[in-house]
């Protein structure tokens, strides 16, 4: 009986060590607000945007979308559209109200919190 439930507690802080290397990512819903580059057929986020000096046009990211228009590829790896989450450890650990949960990257209207 003893070693069973010593290998089971051994599994289990293994499962939870091995959860905090994995760290989900969180896409922007639809309803973010990006900004358009006609030219280029682009969109960017507006922090990545302040670095070009060109006109842009708002939109949603769902309205971006259905126009083909392509992420730019520079504020795409710089993780412009998409968010860390917590590792799957801290999202159980926030869950269990341990931690406080992350805050969103996105208001609910679709604007950005920076």
């Amino acid at each position: 009986m003893l070693p069973t439930i010593r290998f089971a507690v051994i599994m289990l802080l293994c499962t939870l060590l091995a959860g905090f290397f994995i760290v989900p990512t969180r896409a922007m819903p639809d309803n973010a607000v990006v900004l358009l580059d006609d030219q280029t057929r682009t969109y960017f986020s507006p922090a990545c945007a302040k670095q070009e000096k060109r006109e842009y046009r708002p939109a949603t990211a769902a309205e971006a979308r259905k126009l083909n228009y392509a992420p730019d590829k520079k504020c795409q790896d710089a993780s412009g559209f998409t968010q860390d989450n917590r590792s799957l450890s801290g999202n159980f650990m926030a869950r269990l109200g341990m931690l406080r949960p992350l805050p969103s990257r996105w208001n609910e209207d679709g604007t950005w919190n920076w």
